[in-house]
């Protein structure tokens, strides 16, 4: 955790919680979730080493609340890409994939199973980002309600998830071309039309 510079007198009362989510988010990007250690981020803080353990009972719960907050940045992006105008769903797609793009290793935190055994309070933005993805598809403005197209939305969300690992991870043979990204990401969102 070399990298970022220990900060003097940085702790502001009320502050410290997010602030150890800010330079938890520069540490996992550098050094992966493995590495992460409460202990450091308080170091790099300068606050003691036990005062992050007053906002995070352990470390699986900072990760929760890092994934949350990956979650929320999410949404704040696929929200301003969708916007008013038309061709919304292919500006979203193009934010979802430059969005693990320039966030890989809190994509990949934020996809796994960790949220899953977490308590619902940690799942308020990962829920938002789905309800706006389905609302988006079928034309509803409203965020707020539970999604009502499930089988699109899951389809849609696994294609562009599918996308975004075979880009981050390197998946995609070296040997070959590389595909148009941003394109095929500008498509993820396109449902096929259905036919009775």
């Amino acid at each position: 955790m070399s990298d970022i510079k220990i900060e003097k007198n940085a702790y502001h009362h009320g502050n410290l919680g997010a602030r150890l989510i800010e330079l938890g988010l520069e540490v996992l990007e550098i050094e992966g979730a493995e590495a992460l250690s409460l202990r450091e981020l308080a170091k790099m803080a300068g606050v003691s080493k036990t005062a992050p353990y007053r906002h995070f009972e352990n470390k699986e719960i900072f990760l929760a609340s890092l994934a949350d907050e990956g979650f929320r940045l999410l949404y704040k992006d696929l929200l301003n890409a969708r916007g008013n105008e038309p061709g919304s769903i292919g500006r979203m797609g193009k934010a979802y994939m430059a969005f693990a793009v320039s966030h890989p290793a809190l994509y990949r935190l934020m996809s796994s199973s960790l949220l899953n055994r977490m308590p619902d309070s940690f799942k308020v933005w990962a829920r938002k980002t789905l309800v706006l993805l389905s609302n988006t598809l079928d034309g509803v403005q409203n965020d707020e309600n539970l999604p009502l197209n499930l089988h699109d939305t899951t389809a849609i969300w696994a294609y562009i998830h599918g996308l975004v690992l075979i880009r981050i991870d390197g998946l995609y043979p070296q040997d070959l071309n590389q595909p148009d990204w941003e394109q095929l990401a500008g498509t993820a969102f396109v449902l096929p039309s259905k036919t009775s």
